[in-house]
């Protein structure tokens, strides 16, 4: 089994569909921990914790997702390299004697939210689109907003052949194929 490691339901709802899309997975190969929120995720003494480590006889690896936020935020956790680097230093701290791995949903700037992740993917009209109206509306919207605002509805309309779920593709497979190191 695989525990998967949430931020929180959107997180869960977005993971669900792109496994059951991809990959012929069977339900009770993996299951979700949400965490509800980035910062419990880094709290070392959390329950959800507790309960990995009385189930490590049955868990066969343990994958987190998280978002790598706005650099410019005041928290250890926020941005792409502070997040990696506290990932890094949870996962050595944690001591599991299984694989760990993560994926930070961000965009090809590295910043940003699952939001920014899904949106990284759309086509350069709908990017261009986007821009256009975000400079035409003058307000900071952030693609929480925007996503929730114009794609949720749509139920992830997104091609998950594209290039930018190559990574999370692989490191997925590579959990539920027990290809790891």
């Amino acid at each position: 089994m695989v525990v998967i490691i949430t931020e929180g339901k959107s997180d869960i709802e977005f993971l669900n569909d792109f496994i059951s899309t991809k990959f012929n997975i069977s339900k009770d190969k993996y299951k979700f921990k949400n965490f509800e929120g980035k910062d419990n995720i880094f709290k070392f003494d959390h329950k959800f914790y507790d309960e990995i480590e009385n189930e490590l006889d049955i868990i066969d690896a343990i994958f987190i997702t998280t978002d790598a936020d706005d650099p410019r935020e005041l928290s250890s956790i926020r941005g792409y390299n502070k997040t990696k680097e506290k990932l890094e230093e949870l996962i050595k701290n944690l001591d599991f004697d299984i694989f760990m791995d993560y994926y930070i949903f961000c965009d090809e700037k590295k910043e940003g939210y699952l939001e920014s992740f899904l949106l990284s993917v759309l086509d350069n009209k709908q990017k261009e689109c986007i821009k256009n109206f975000k400079t035409c509306f003058q307000y900071e919207l952030s693609d929480k907003w925007v996503y929730n605002s114009f794609y949720k509805h749509h139920k992830y309309p997104f091609d998950y052949s594209h290039p930018n779920f190559n990574i999370l593709r692989e490191k997925l497979q590579n959990l539920f194929e027990g290809k790891i190191s």
